[in-house]
């Protein structure tokens, strides 16, 4: 697990995508999920590439602390694994698309779809790879903490704010 703020001691909570895991949870304690989101992929709108079938001896990115690394690791052992560590200089993935030096970036697939949204250079291929629920981390030692953070995800709940916060979020 690459830092975090909050493992390190530095923060009380992480408010991001953060998928629930067991190595996680080992380290920090969850709110309740607020979202359900899975790892999908996205290629310039002309690749040839239609599916993960496609995936073998291309560059994949991925950044390396999430899940989608994991993911791409164990499924795809013949194509080149990249994060931004594998660069001199940090430019985002989808710069990297442009520029043709990967040929498929790896992630959640809602925010892909944000990227791919605004520019029509993108695609997103139409698998899903995981269903994975995300949730606030926060520090172990603030149970006080996560309580309120929880009362707060359940009054979003109830009241139908946390529906209209999510449509806005995949639009």
């Amino acid at each position: 697990v690459k830092n975090y703020d909050i493992i390190d001691c530095n923060a009380d909570i992480s408010i991001r995508s953060i998928t629930i895991t067991n190595e996680l949870k080992e380290k920090v304690k969850f709110s309740h999920p607020y979202y359900n989101d899975g790892l999908s992929e996205m290629t310039l709108t002309g690749s040839q590439i239609n599916s993960n079938s496609d995936f073998n001896n291309k560059t994949i990115y991925a950044d390396d602390f999430t899940t989608a690394y994991i993911w791409a690791k164990e499924n795809f052992p013949n194509s080149r694994l990249v994060s931004s560590e594998s660069f001199l200089v940090y430019e985002r993935p989808e710069e990297r698309l442009l520029l043709e030096q990967i040929d498929v970036y790896l992630a959640d697939r809602s925010y892909l779809q944000n990227i791919s949204n605004k520019n029509n250079s993108f695609k997103i291929l139409d698998e899903k790879y995981s269903d994975e629920p995300f949730a606030i981390a926060v520090d172990k030692n603030k149970t006080k903490l996560l309580k309120e953070i929880n009362a707060a995800i359940e009054q979003l709940i109830v009241s139908g704010e946390m529906q209209e916060l999510i449509k806005g979020f995949e639009n």
